[in-house]
């Protein structure tokens, strides 16, 4: 959700609905700003049609690939 960091919008995962996402932009952001948000949704959705492993493995253009929330849990790395 690198789109979402970037126009500062709160994404959450509810836990009583099953592989549901919840997205709530402040008031701050602009038609514009949750437009783009909108059109990269949209794009994700059509990669997921057309290339599905492509989306299985993003991040690809990040400096971190896919965490390891287990491991993370298991160990982890605080610094304050």
């Amino acid at each position: 959700m690198s789109a979402a960091v970037r126009v500062g919008l709160r994404v959450y995962f509810p836990l009583i609905v099953e592989e549901s996402m919840m997205i709530e932009p402040t008031e701050t952001e602009s038609r514009e700003t949750l437009d783009a948000f909108a059109e990269a949704l949209l794009a994700i959705a059509r990669e997921v049609e057309e290339q599905p492993e492509v989306v299985k493995v993003a991040p690809t253009t990040t400096v971190i690939g896919r965490l390891d929330e287990a491991a993370a849990a298991r160990s982890p790395k605080l610094r304050w």
